[in-house]
């Protein structure tokens, strides 16, 4: 099994990543690289988690080969720009915007991935219009990812968390956190392909990306986004109080839990999620 799980995804990551598909926009004077399939204005949005890139999706290639689709570097991963700046959640939510409207595409099924949740969470309070459906993928989101309920104490708070990400202590932390998302599950090929993507991050932005304050107005306590929308996560004693939080926000959620999956569980069995997000998708008014 683990053997052709791996098999899939070398095979799929032989995607290209050059040619027509492959673009760029700009945000803020940050040059944003993605990638284009098909036609139309509706698309499927595939959101990163941090310290990741657009490659991390190539498991779901099926699914971009045969619905419109984009593949979002975010600003400081891959192959887009990397300065030395604030990157908030709607920094990241607002490239992800100017590469939809780079495409032509006008609404859009987000799928974020990990830190991508909260980057949906905060698109969904920048261009609610422009989203049709909501897909979370090992994803917290907390009213409050984007945009502070106390800005001031979160201040206080990133800057401390900062702190202990610099330097070699930094680092190693870092390392110690890449480890702690694998599973038995996640054959070694694919972990050593996932450290060596994650430690290509540049240390200023993998700080700056968990670490920067959120400018967006606090949100108010009765805000809800009733759209329809799935949780697909790592089975864990903590998973079923987690959905419990999020579906306050998104009433309409429901929750897939794998059992015995790790954090890149659209890598481990890329065939799985993929039948599951059709599955989602075939359900969509």
């Amino acid at each position: 099994m683990a053997l052709a799980v791996l098999l899939l995804f070398v095979l799929a990551a032989a995607v290209p990543c050059t040619g027509q598909d492959s673009r760029s926009t700009a945000f803020e004077g940050v040059p944003i690289h993605y990638e284009s399939y098909g036609e139309g204005s509706e698309a499927l949005v595939f959101i990163h988690g941090w310290t990741c890139d657009l490659t991390f999706w190539r498991g779901q290639a099926p699914l971009y080969r045969n619905h419109r689709a984009l593949l979002v570097d975010l600003p400081g991963h891959g192959e887009s720009g990397k300065p030395r700046r604030a990157y908030p959640m709607e920094f990241f939510a607002g490239a992800v915007e100017a590469a939809m409207r780079d495409a032509g595409v006008a609404r859009a099924v987000l799928v974020g991935h990990s830190l991508g949740g909260p980057i949906a969470y905060a698109f969904l309070r920048l261009f609610p219009e422009k989203v049709k459906a909501l897909v979370l993928v090992e994803a917290e989101v907390a009213r409050g990812s984007a945009g502070a309920i106390d800005a001031n104490a979160q201040r206080a708070r990133m800057a401390r968390k900062a702190r202990g990400m610099q330097r070699t202590q930094g680092d190693r932390r870092f390392a110690r956190s890449i480890e702690s998302m694998f599973s038995e599950n996640t054959p070694e090929p694919l972990r050593q392909e996932i450290r060596a993507k994650m430690a290509a991050t540049p240390q200023h932005v993998r700080v700056a990306a968990l670490t920067s304050p959120s400018s967006l107005p606090p949100p108010p306590p009765d805000e809800v986004f009733d759209l329809p929308s799935i949780a697909i996560q790592a089975s864990s004693p903590g998973t079923p109080a987690g959905f419990e939080a999020m579906r306050r926000l998104f009433p309409a959620l429901r929750l897939e839990a794998w059992q015995g999956a790790g954090h890149f569980l659209m890598m481990e069995d890329p065939e799985r999620f993929n039948r599951s997000l059709e599955t989602f998708l075939a359900g969509l008014p």
